[in-house]
């Protein structure tokens, strides 16, 4: 194999890819079939080069390679334009801000945290929709603004993933799934406020899927489980704390989003569903909310 150097006069691409390290893959087959070759670093991505007359051997023998290796063909990474995701970042700090306004506001002179949150004993009582009305409840400006932070920038990479309406009503079905479970669990007299278990939904949620796309692209064992260990680290820095934190909340969230996020992957695949799907979805996760409020009041 020639040094790396740019494309030069004489040679032509024979394979290329987003990534370097299938190249290398590439280029060992060439290496073994004693090929000329180097790789060439362009704006468009990493290219496998050989000299002109060597093109339609490389060609053959890379094909044979691929046919004989099924498992292991390179598969382009989806290309996602970065406005994807944002309107769920924006739209989960506004409603969460305007959530804690009301709330310290005490508007229409509604308890909202005794209407809203999260008791144990009254959950199993058959109180579903605690598990939903608490997300939107906060105990003080520090628990509202952390939840806000870290909410929107992981919700952000699930809608970058599934869109931001998709992404939405997963993150609030699952939240509220998360929190049913720490209800079946916890004491009756158990009680829990915050977005936190969303939160961690959609923390699963994209380890989840971040780690199917990358096993699905060749790009190695540490990077595919990347993701996934990535994701756990986060919740045992940021999902730990002192008494008053509801561990189990967000494990349970946490838990929900991986999950949620393989049914997903399965279900969809790497290409979020079109506009309307995506408007559709976000309409439902805003009426399952406005549902169990309407019950809880």
């Amino acid at each position: 194999m020639l040094p790396e150097e740019p494309a030069r006069a004489g040679w032509t691409s024979v394979f290329v890819a987003a990534t370097r390290r299938p190249c290398e893959e590439q280029a060992l087959v060439l290496r073994a079939m004693d090929i000329a070759h180097l790789l060439s670093e362009q704006p468009d991505g990493c290219h496998v080069m050989v000299p002109l007359e060597l093109a339609d051997q490389a060609r053959g023998e890379l094909l044979a390679y691929r046919r004989e290796n099924p498992k292991r063909q390179v598969v382009d990474w989806p290309a996602i334009p970065p406005p994807r995701g944002l309107r769920l970042a924006l739209a989960w700090v506004l409603v969460l801000a305007l959530a804690w306004l009301v709330q310290n506001s005490r508007l229409f002179a509604v308890d909202w945290l005794g209407a809203g949150e999260l008791v144990a004993g009254r959950v199993r009582a058959g109180e579903w929709w605690r598990a939903f009305t608490a997300l939107m409840l906060h105990a003080d400006i520090a628990h509202v603004t952390g939840n806000i932070v870290f909410g929107a920038c992981f919700g952000y990479l699930a809608g970058q993933h599934l869109g931001s309406g998709v992404a939405a009503l997963a993150i609030v079905v699952l939240a509220g799934i998360g929190n049913l479970a720490n209800a079946l669990v916890q004491l009756g007299s158990h009680r829990s406020i915050g977005a936190s278990t969303a939160v961690f939904v959609a923390l699963g949620l994209v380890a989840a899927l971040a780690r199917v796309a990358m096993r699905h692209h060749a790009l190695g064992w540490a990077r595919a489980w990347a993701p996934l260990i990535g994701g756990i680290a986060l919740l045992a820095f940021i999902g730990t704390g002192d008494e008053h934190t509801d561990i189990f909340a967000h494990l349970a969230g946490f838990l929900a989003g991986l999950a949620g996020g393989l049914l997903l992957q399965r279900l969809g695949g790497p290409r979020p569903p079109a506009a309307g799907w995506q408007a559709l979805a976000g309409a439902g996760a805003a009426c399952l909310l406005a549902l169990a409020w309407a019950q809880a009041l």
